[in-house]
């Protein structure tokens, strides 16, 4: 079961309110637990709060007494700007972006910010696992509201194009919420879509066994494809079989050199073409990335770029793959 799941120095950060300082070990397990903040996470909580304690850039440490464990951050005005720049954007972002956007603010230089800016050990941001980019504690996550609302209403895809509006006009979640299908198996995104995976009779492990033969099934019929894409022999084109039938009587030697110059030249016709489709759909293939990763962001504008130059590819694909079916029908 995969779901999007706190990092664990995020974790032991959530679990201290704003104000406090310090807390008791005791205190702090049973409100990871409580929380459920440990759903999907192969540690208890104590031994979650020693390994956060053991790293480098800890959010926490021992106080002066081993029972109590204290935040480490100390304020400074490069903390507060990245927290404004996200509270204002309602956007996560990645560290390079918050230290671009501080190097605009402030006089500081690039290596000075990282220098100071210890996302880490702030409470006020949070990261999830298998995602780089920074989240403000204070935002909610939409997960599972949007997939209630789409198993309660037989939802199971929405277009790329107006997922903004299906998430804050039908499901309706908060501004500030966070909704991450890419960390979460109940979503898949495919192109420019998001399909809503609804199996309430199927146990993991069998949901994990039809994900890795879909997986493989979808490898195999791009492999089929690719190959089928391959150039046909130049004997069994009937393009060369029809402009042989129609050619002026030449010499043996010159019907020879002829043919091969016509067979070259159409092979080589052949080649750019398809040179030209496989491009256009490597292009479509990155294109999806973009996409997944724009929908992370709620970034709908660059998605809708997208959309229209991967329209635009499919036109030209269309027309170049008429042209090659009307010269084979000659």
């Amino acid at each position: 079961m995969k779901r999007p799941t706190y990092t664990l120095p995020s974790i032991v950060k959530k679990v201290f309110r704003s104000g406090e300082r310090s807390l008791p070990r005791t205190e702090i397990c049973s409100r990871m637990e409580a929380n459920e903040l440990t759903a999907f996470v192969d540690l208890d909580s104590e031994t979650l709060l020693d390994n956060v304690l053991k790293m480098e850039r800890s959010p926490v440490r021992i106080a002066s007494s081993e029972a109590i464990v204290e935040i480490t951050y100390q304020p400074h005005q490069v903390y507060d700007l990245a927290y404004r720049f996200l509270r204002d954007t309602q956007a996560p972002k990645k560290l390079e972006q918050i230290v671009a956007e501080l190097r605009r603010q402030t006089q500081f230089g690039w290596n000075q910010i990282l220098r100071m800016l210890q996302l880490e050990r702030d409470p006020r941001f949070v990261q999830y696992q298998g995602d780089d980019r920074w989240f403000l504690a204070e935002w909610t996550q939409a997960n599972d509201q949007v997939y209630d609302f789409c198993r309660d209403n037989g939802i199971t895809q929405v277009a790329a194009r107006s997922l903004v509006h299906f998430l804050e006009q039908e499901v309706g979640i908060a501004a500030d919420a966070a909704f991450l299908p890419m960390l979460d198996d109940r979503f898949r995104i495919e192109g420019d879509t998001l399909y809503i995976i609804v199996r309430s009779d199927v146990t993991e492990e069998e949901l994990a066994v039809e994900e890795i033969a879909a997986a493989a099934s979808s490898e195999s019929i791009a492999m089929i494809e690719r190959e089928t894409e391959e150039v046909a022999p130049a004997s069994m084109n009937p393009l060369h079989q029809a402009i042989e039938q129609h050619a002026p009587i030449f010499t043996e030697e010159e019907t020879t050199m002829t043919n091969a110059t016509n067979t070259r030249v159409l092979e080589e016709v052949q080649q750019l073409l398809q040179q030209a489709v496989s491009l256009l759909e490597g292009r479509n293939q990155e294109m999806a990335q973009e996409v997944v990763a724009h929908f992370q962001q709620s970034n709908m504008q660059a998605i809708e770029v997208l959309m229209k130059e991967k329209h635009k590819h499919e036109q030209i694909v269309l027309g170049i793959q008429q042209v090659l079916a009307t010269s084979e029908q000659q």
